[in-house]
């Protein structure tokens, strides 16, 4: 069995047109594996934020992890902002 690489409810960026280009983030709102025959391939159904929803292999170059955001440096003496 393939493993997929997403959750529902990951965040994602993925190529709407299909062509490997163009990411947009999306939300996961499935994943599965397609089988057919003695093929497995690992899907992710994926919703953009205008409601449209799109079928998408997930190990290819259509769907990659989105980049999550940098924390802030909270800089020398940690969160304490007396310090």
């Amino acid at each position: 069995m393939i493993q997929n690489p997403y959750a529902v409810g990951d965040t994602v960026l993925a190529s709407r047109s299909e062509d490997g280009e163009n990411h947009e983030e999306a939300k996961v709102v499935d994943a599965y594996s397609l089988i057919i025959g003695e093929e497995e391939r690992p899907m992710v159904c994926v919703e953009f934020p205008d409601g449209v929803r799109v079928y998408l292999r997930s190990d290819g170059a259509d769907v990659r992890p989105a980049e999550k955001p940098e924390e802030e440096d909270a800089g020398p003496g940690g969160d304490d902002p007396g310090s």
